[in-house]
């Protein structure tokens, strides 16, 4: 790959990734992964994005306009125009091992405010991160409506991808985390985002089909937002920031980050650049490790002790669990309207002294004596109102939207309150220093727009406040705890996001666990976004897939194998026949769970669904490197007992082995043969669940 560049010199390179200056041309330029982004940043110019691009030589930005803007004092201004007032000071470089991250800086001296635009890069990965930093430099007038990206790309086939839409088990399973298509007419408009946490929804990410390449943009924030495009005679005018809200600066702030960029190829290849942006750009170089993991919740509510637990250990660590948390009510108070009912004791944070007498540091020991690791549940965010007051929280901190606090038992932590956040971490830390699980569980089950005054924000940005207060409490967990697991979910998976990544190192999807399709269609729909390890669903007891002498218990696990394994249900109540073949399904996940772990997932047929959905819905994982792959293909109608699956992204002129789970090696082939030729697979008497190995042979 060679972009020419006049007179450019090399400010800063590590691998791939390089930022350039050509001082001739006024420009700066950051490229990683075969693409190329280039930015108009002189004095004498105004500020605009001249070039996106890769090696097909397409143009992705069709119109040269500053990609970011701002909104102070009810005006609109493009970040860097000169006759809004913009001076450019200066642009920096900064190197960060394999990450590469450019600065250009701003002043607005007319509103008092001072604007670092940012980029980052990573070495290997076509994505670029960019955000915004606003300074007060005096009494600045307020800003509003906080923007990430604006472009002008090329009119094409839109992607997008739908949110959790409420966590009832009545919400219309069809519409959850389901895969878009969206071609807008001229004028057409497009629009999607969240109100309340990122994913309630839509999930915070678009792609977008071009005649060689693909584009795709993904907002890493977890609160309220917007993203959009308006089709005109230029191609598709892209928009994508908070949702609308105004925030007074007291102190210098951060905008909501985003990653965009283009590759050559279509989607999958979108999604396997946002995976290596993820684990080396946002993650920085963390990996995600997908383990077998117990949680008592579903099958224990807060029906949990000290002896139950233990005995519950000593089934899961035999069946193979590595990680057994414990769920919502071990603390004090908790279970008052019966076993599903967690509210009850949230802000105590105090071991239930008669279910566990010893607390939990002896669960944390005996989970370590059987070779699981040990994890526990909290919901730092909410309170019961029944235990607010010295020392609990005080009713001060809580959110309220109109006066309310949208419960009548319990209420949101408004986290834009200092004092509300030392509170949190001043039981928090000594819970965990006393416990010192290996992982962390953080839910959240209720979320308001606070707009109390007295709080650390203004009448329309408590969603903003919130968010950066979230991120506060978790990077200082990150911080104290560096080896800690923590675990994201909200009500499920209200809170999916790239953001989140930074912070937590796997997710829930969505209490409503089974069916299997349902489980599926989850991680098929997510995995365009996310890598499957981050992915976490669990295996049930369900009425409509027992686990007794079940029908196709495969089905079942292997359902939950195509991101991480979770159990729930009461070991001790299966018979020496399920408990084998259970263990024999995780002894499975285990043996290719290597590909997994920094896997990029693509779809080979129609997603999965309840109703209406593919006879067979194959699911690909590709190792970073394209060397291993996993096809994960399930049958769903029994009247299509065959399909020919043709696997993406090898290595045309490698030899791959084919391995089947239940049949053992099928044979090998070259990458080239697999993919033009497919591998038929054919139903089973057994189980409609099959998994191929795709091992790269070494010469």
């Amino acid at each position: 790959m060679f972009f020419p560049l006049l007179l450019a010199t090399t400010a800063a390179l590590a691998g791939d990734a390089s930022i350039t200056h050509d001082s001739s041309n006024g420009t700066w330029s950051l490229a990683a992964g075969g693409a190329q982004l280039t930015l108009s940043l002189d004095a004498n110019r105004d500020f605009s994005v001249t070039s996106l691009a890769t090696a097909s030589g397409v143009e992705w930005t069709l119109t040269p306009i500053a990609d970011s803007t701002i909104n102070i004092g009810g005006q609109t201004l493009a970040v860097g125009n000169r006759t809004a007032g913009f001076v450019l000071d200066d642009v920096s470089t900064q190197t960060d091992g394999n990450r590469l991250q450019l600065d250009a800086t701003f002043t607005l001296a007319s509103r008092s405010l001072r604007v670092i635009r940012h980029y980052a890069i990573v070495s290997g990965s076509a994505a670029f991160e960019a955000w915004t930093t606003y300074s007060p430099t005096g009494k600045s007038a307020p800003l509003s409506n906080l923007n990430a990206l604006q472009l002008v790309v090329p009119n094409g086939t839109i992607h997008s991808l739908t949110g959790l839409r409420g966590d009832a088990a009545d919400v219309e399973s069809q519409s959850v985390f389901t895969l878009q298509q969206t071609a807008l007419a001229a004028a057409g408009h497009f629009s999607i985002g969240a109100k309340g946490r990122a994913s309630e929804s839509a999930v915070p990410w678009i792609a977008i089909d071009g005649a060689r390449d693909e584009f795709f943009a993904a907002l890493m924030w977890s609160g309220a937002w917007t993203i959009a495009a308006d089709r005109n005679t230029a191609g598709l005018t892209l928009t994508a920031g908070l949702a609308p809200m105004t925030t007074t600066l007291t102190a210098s702030v951060d905008g909501p980050h985003i990653v965009f960029g283009v590759v050559p190829g279509t989607l999958p290849q979108a999604t396997a650049v946002l995976r290596s942006y993820v684990l080396d750009g946002i993650r920085r170089g963390r990996p995600l490790r997908p383990l077998v993991t117990y949680n008592t919740w579903f099958a224990y509510g807060t029906e949990v002790d000290e002896q139950s637990m233990m005995s519950e250990m000593d089934h899961a660590a035999a069946l193979g669990a590595e990680l057994f948390v414990l769920d919502a009510g071990w603390y004090a108070g908790t279970g008052a309207a019966g076993p599903g009912d967690f509210d009850a004791g949230l802000g105590s944070w105090k071991a239930d002294p008669i279910r566990f007498p010893n607390g939990l540091r002896p669960l944390r020991d005996y989970a370590r004596s059987l070779g699981m690791q040990f994890g526990l549940w909290v919901e730092p965010e909410r309170v019961n109102l029944s235990l607010l007051g010295d020392p609990g929280a005080n009713e001060e901190w809580l959110a309220t939207t109109d006066g309310a606090y949208g419960s009548d038992h319990t209420a949101q932590i408004c986290l834009s309150v200092t004092a509300a956040r030392k509170w949190i971490l001043g039981w928090l830390t000594p819970l965990l220093d006393e416990v010192q699980p290996d992982y962390l569980k953080w839910d959240n089950n209720m979320w308001v727009n606070c707009d109390r005054s007295g709080h650390e924000h203004g009448s329309t940005d408590g969603n903003f406040a919130q968010v950066n207060g979230l991120y506060d409490l978790l990077k200082t967990i990150r911080e104290q705890y560096p080896n800690l697991v923590v675990e994201n979910v909200s009500g499920g998976g209200n809170r999916l996001d790239l953001a989140m990544l930074q912070y937590t190192d796997v997710a829930w999807m969505d209490d409503r666990t089974a069916p299997s399709v349902n489980v599926r269609r989850n991680v098929e729909g997510l995995s365009a976004v996310f890598p499957p390890a981050y992915l976490l669903s669990f295996v049930t007891d369900h009425s409509t897939e027992p686990l007794h002498s079940a029908p196709d218990l495969a089905l079942y696990v292997r359902s939950r194998m195509t991101g991480v394994l979770g159990l729930c249900f009461l070991s001790g109540t299966l018979d020496d026949a399920d408990a084998t073949a259970i263990a024999r399904e995780i002894t499975l996940y285990k043996s290719f769970r290597d590909t997994l772990q920094a896997a990029a997932a693509s779809l080979l047929t129609r997603q999965a669904a309840p109703d209406d959905g593919p006879p067979w819905d194959v699911l690909q994982s590709t190792a970073e490197g394209n060397a291993n792959a996993l096809i994960s293909a399930f049958q769903t109608d029994d009247g299509i007992g065959k399909i020919n699956v043709r696997p993406r992204s090898l290595a045309p002129d490698a030899v791959y082995q084919i391995e089947s789970v239940d049949a053992g090696v099928l044979g090998e082939a070259s990458g080239s043969d697999l993919m033009n030729s497919g591998i038929d697979i054919i139903e089973s008497p057994t189980t409609a669940a099959h998994i191929l190995i795709i091992r790269q042979r070494q010469n």
